[in-house]
């Protein structure tokens, strides 16, 4: 049986909660915290990690729980080809970063930048690389989806990456689909939560991950309400 579907934000750090989702005397170093303890998954977007250090990803630790998911997307030096060296010296100081983490990491978000001409060598050195350590979701651009690269991705077992406002959810396959949604209506999240159960079978992760902007949270907190109704 698989685990529930992770339902959150894209991060947490956004001013315009303040004083809606978060009350407006919460320090904002308690920010995660007081996150965790209502929503039980969150998505850390790429740009977190261009200020985020080792003791940021221990503080998370300790403000939230064993059971508490984390999706990661990889940083900006992993979302467009570089040389293999290149992509082998950035994973080893990425996992350095997320090591405290790493128990309650769900899964890898590759976003990869949709200037980015088709490296279908890069994309293998890096699912190569990627595939032993934690379940994978892909982000390609229009000019990346073609048949070799699905090939690619199926090969090392990551999903699709899905914004559910631009189509049906993406063929089953993979260990990880990452949903980004704006739904914020019952019927309209109701069925998010059906097609990411489908996907997800018996043994894959999926992600439900609204961002949008200052309804975000209180959108995630009624379809966690949903699943667990629905008993997804």
């Amino acid at each position: 049986m698989s685990e529930p579907i992770l339902i959150g934000t894209r991060g947490w750090e956004h001013e315009d909660w303040r004083g809606g989702f978060y009350p407006p005397e919460l320090p904002a170093d308690w920010r995660f915290g007081y996150y965790s303890n209502l929503l039980r998954s969150v998505l850390v977007p790429g740009e977190t990690w261009e200020t985020a250090g080792v003791e940021d990803a221990r503080r998370w630790v300790e403000d939230s729980d064993p059971a508490f998911r984390f999706v990661l997307e990889l940083p900006a030096g992993l979302s467009h080809p570089a040389s293999a060296d290149a992509v082998e010296q950035r994973l080893m100081e990425f996992f350095r970063l997320i090591g405290p983490i790493r128990a309650q990491v769900a899964g890898l978000l590759i976003r990869v930048t949709p200037e980015s001409p088709p490296d279908r060598a890069w994309l293998e050195a890096l699912l190569e690389l990627l595939a032993p350590t934690h379940p994978l979701c892909a982000d390609l651009p229009g000019a990346w989806r073609m048949p070799e690269y699905m090939d690619c991705l199926a090969r090392h077992h990551a999903g699709l990456f899905w914004r559910t406002g631009d189509g049906p959810a993406p063929r089953p396959g993979g260990r990880l689909m990452v949903a980004l949604a704006q739904e914020g209506e019952p019927k309209a999240q109701r069925r998010l939560i059906e097609a990411l159960a489908r996907w997800q079978g018996e043994q894959g992760v999926a992600a439900l991950i609204f961002d949008t902007p200052g309804k975000a949270p209180e959108q995630a907190r009624q379809a966690r309400l949903l699943a667990e109704l629905m008993m997804v």
